[in-house]
């Protein structure tokens, strides 16, 4: 598994959308330690531009949690699904696939290695993007970073649920575009079951239809909520319930061992 691994990250290196993902990490990092200053006022004090300004409290968590919430936002998702996508479709084109199997590699090693190579990508992104100005600020203000470890991570645990989707997309190998328009949907109706009583319940009210909300919230990963927890983590709010992450990663699980077992079963 560890090869197919190290295959999908060099398959990735070569491809253009991740390249593009990790370039614009470098110039999102570049962009955030050009209009972000740290001055002296006898305090440090965080400017964002000319007039907007927080004392370095504040401002730190508030900067990191912007930042974070870019870096999980529809359009950064969209660029990591799309990236991601053709890693998992590659290891299953006619020519590499016979050559790995030959050798006796194991469907799910496959499969595996492309995903955890997916989400490799996704996770160095991110970190490319924070990490330079996480430790500038640290450096300048001396007020703790850490957090932001913690929600990078549960940022990329969210990202995988919906990798693991596209995944299951790519078996059909009829393109990339299935693959990303699922895990982008099922992104989008993540954040709206998540606000169903305040919004769909509004709209619909029939028991029957909240039944179906209600198992389709348990169900799904909890993508939005993960976000949520990791923007408010950085601010110093402890985690109130850990459902969102259990359930997303029982999500996970099955999802791959689906996809697993439909590729074995799967003529190549």
């Amino acid at each position: 598994m560890f090869a197919a691994y190290l295959f999908s990250i060099r398959d990735a290196l070569n491809r253009r959308m991740a390249l593009v993902l990790i370039g614009l990490s470098i110039v999102l990092a570049v962009v955030f330690n050009w209009i972000i200053q740290v001055k002296l006022l006898p305090g440090p004090v965080i400017f964002l531009g000319p007039r907007m300004f927080w004392a370095a409290d504040l401002g730190v968590p508030s900067v990191l949690s912007a930042g974070l919430e870019f870096t999980g936002g529809v359009f950064w998702l969209l660029l990591a699904i799309l990236a991601a996508a053709p890693i998992l479709s590659s290891s299953l084109d006619k020519g590499w696939v016979e050559l790995t199997l030959s050798k006796g590699t194991a469907r799910w090693q496959i499969l595996l290695g492309g995903y955890l190579a997916g989400v490799t990508v996704y996770f160095t992104a991110v970190v490319l993007a924070l990490a330079p100005i996480a430790l500038r600020l640290w450096w300048q203000t001396k007020i703790s970073s850490w957090p932001l470890a913690v929600s990078i991570l549960l940022q990329t645990f969210s990202f995988a649920a919906l990798l693991a989707l596209a995944s299951l997309a790519s078996l059909p190998r009829i393109g990339a575009a299935p693959p990303v328009l699922l895990a982008m949907a099922v992104s989008i109706v993540s954040a709206v079951l998540a606000q169903r009583e305040r919004g769909l319940y509004q709209v619909l009210t029939s028991r029957w239809s909240h039944w179906i909300f209600d198992w389709l919230y348990r169900i799904l990963p909890k993508t939005s909520e993960l976000s949520g927890m990791a923007s408010s983590y950085i601010h110093g709010e402890k985690f109130t319930t850990w459902w969102p992450f259990w359930s997303t990663g029982v999500f996970i699980v099955a999802t791959l061992g689906l996809t697993a077992w439909l590729l074995h079963r799967k003529s190549l």
